[in-house]
């Protein structure tokens, strides 16, 4: 993994491995995920940040509307560690709500508005500390983008989560056997 991130041509490289999260880093101010326009059409689709106006309303600079709302989405790092390194990953989204409603059993979607609402609105803070800690030590199968990107006058190598599958052991065994019977 030593050279990932750093092909000539400037082109993402693209791996996939089984892995565990150790840690979430879920520590940092109004909590692990930015406030995005609730336009959910061109050209937002609920993914650009807003700022609160002092009326209490949410701009975009995106499509220059202000809105009454907003909708809250995960952006947050994690510790990932597999057989041979630990590394961090960014999380978005989609991959944070997967994670977070997998590891917790939950039938509901714990998606950042409803994680938002039960911690600041109705201060349930040890549900909002028990569905982070119940993710860690959970094993994935990850596809993640390894790229080289400029960080002020540095480059520094950034790994994204793209995609995030449950270990299926069942599955995994039965791959395992197969390989060692094809010795």
């Amino acid at each position: 993994m030593e050279n990932l991130g750093h092909s000539a041509d400037g082109k993402p490289d693209w791996i996939s491995f089984k892995g565990t999260f150790t840690f979430l880093k879920k520590e940092k101010e109004g909590g692990p995920w930015y406030t995005a326009c609730a336009n959910a059409e061109e050209p937002c689709k609920n993914r650009f940040k807003v700022t609160q106006t002092n009326d209490g309303s949410w701009i975009c600079d995106r499509c220059s509307q202000q809105r009454p709302n907003c909708v809250r989405r995960y952006i947050f790092s994690a510790c990932v560690t597999d057989d041979t390194s630990t590394t961090w990953v960014s999380l978005f989204n989609e991959q944070a709500e997967n994670l977070l409603t997998s590891a917790n059993g939950s039938s509901e979607n714990l998606t950042a508005d409803y994680m938002y609402d039960r911690c600041f609105e109705n201060s349930d803070f040890e549900f909002f500390e028990n569905a982070f800690h119940k993710a860690n030590y959970t094993d994935w199968v990850m596809k993640c983008r390894v790229k080289s990107e400029p960080l002020g006058e540095e480059m520094r190598v950034k790994t994204t989560l793209y995609g995030l599958y449950p270990m299926d052991y069942v599955e995994e065994s039965r791959e395992l056997l197969k390989a060692i019977k094809a010795m």
